[in-house]
């Protein structure tokens, strides 16, 4: 009489269910708007060929496989003009991943630049960086959609007064080119009025062109400067004022990131630059290396603070 053992039931389950054959798959992605070149390396073994993605649902798909087949899943890409939404998206699927600031070094030295070169760099740096070369990225703070619309908002303030600077240099130009020297805020109505009495013209007609533009950003500046103002909240730092404040918290996002007052500094670019070798040392002027989005605050407001 012969018999047969059959499994149980939870352990046919089991069975069934595929283990992860990898610890940690690192996948380096260069993004681009209507493809995405994806680079993947898995624990220890060479990074493999660079696949395509004709979409950012392709790719996040592609991810999704790849959680079956390891246990952790780290994707990196560069900041860049498509912002944050890969990365919020794939923290939404509970996947790690980082944002990095874009690096040419290599390309200098190759002279070569192709979407294959950037996705597998970007691998090999985020396989370096998870194990323990903390030099191999610099990353990017990734700010909350509330942080993100609040410095949104204060960069475009800055983006018309900029715009109102420009136009207003072209202005100055054409007066300066007919020998009439130049004159400051010229669009202004009572400035206007006064220099329109010794102008030709013809250089009168040019100026009016650019006079409705001109008045239009003003007001908008106006209105975005008050705007910024309204949002301060709370006792100011002697020195600092209310739309200043502002701006300066919108690019730094949380002063609880900043133990002490030198890092707010160094932010800022108020260290010294330093040329050592050997057992020489050499220090230098102040780097002003910092945020570029607002160094004239940076370094006005730091120096309050």
């Amino acid at each position: 009489m012969k018999y047969r053992l059959k499994a149980a039931p939870a352990a046919q389950i089991v069975k069934s269910q595929k283990a992860p054959c990898a610890k940690r798959i690192v996948i380096g992605v260069d993004v681009h708007l209507r493809s995405y070149y994806a680079a993947r390396k898995i624990d220890n073994a060479a990074v493999g060929t660079v696949a395509r993605f004709g979409s950012q649902e392709e790719f996040l798909l592609y991810v999704e496989r790849q959680r079956q087949q390891a246990e952790e899943v780290v994707v990196l890409y560069e900041a860049g003009p498509l912002g944050y939404v890969l990365y919020r998206k794939l923290k939404a699927q509970a996947v790690e991943c980082y944002v990095c600031a874009a690096d040419s070094t290599l390309q200098k030295h190759t002279r070569r630049k192709t979407n294959q070169i950037d996705a597998r760099s970007l691998a090999s740096n985020l396989f370096n960086y998870l194990n323990g070369n903390e030099r191999a990225l610099r990353l990017v703070r990734i700010p909350s959609q509330e942080q993100e619309r609040a410095r949104l908002i204060s960069r475009q303030c800055d983006c018309l007064v900029q715009e109102r600077k420009r136009l207003g240099a072209k202005g100055n130009a054409l007066l300066l080119g007919q020998g009439y020297g130049v004159s400051k805020n010229w669009w202004r109505p009572k400035t206007f009025a006064r220099l329109s009495q010794g102008l030709e013209a013809w250089v009168l007609e040019l100026l009016k062109v650019w006079l409705p533009l001109l008045r239009q950003l003003d007001e908008l500046i106006a209105q975005a400067k008050a705007g910024l103002a309204s949002r301060a909240k709370g006792p100011r730092p002697k020195g600092a004022g209310a739309q200043s404040l502002v701006q300066l918290e919108a690019e730094l996002l949380d002063w609880n990131l900043y133990s002490s007052k030198r890092k707010i500094g160094s932010l800022a670019g108020m260290v010294p630059s330093e040329w050592s070798t050997g057992t020489g040392q050499r220090l230098g002027s102040i780097t002003k290396v910092g945020v570029a989005c607002h160094p004239a605050q940076c370094h006005r407001d730091g120096v309050a603070l």
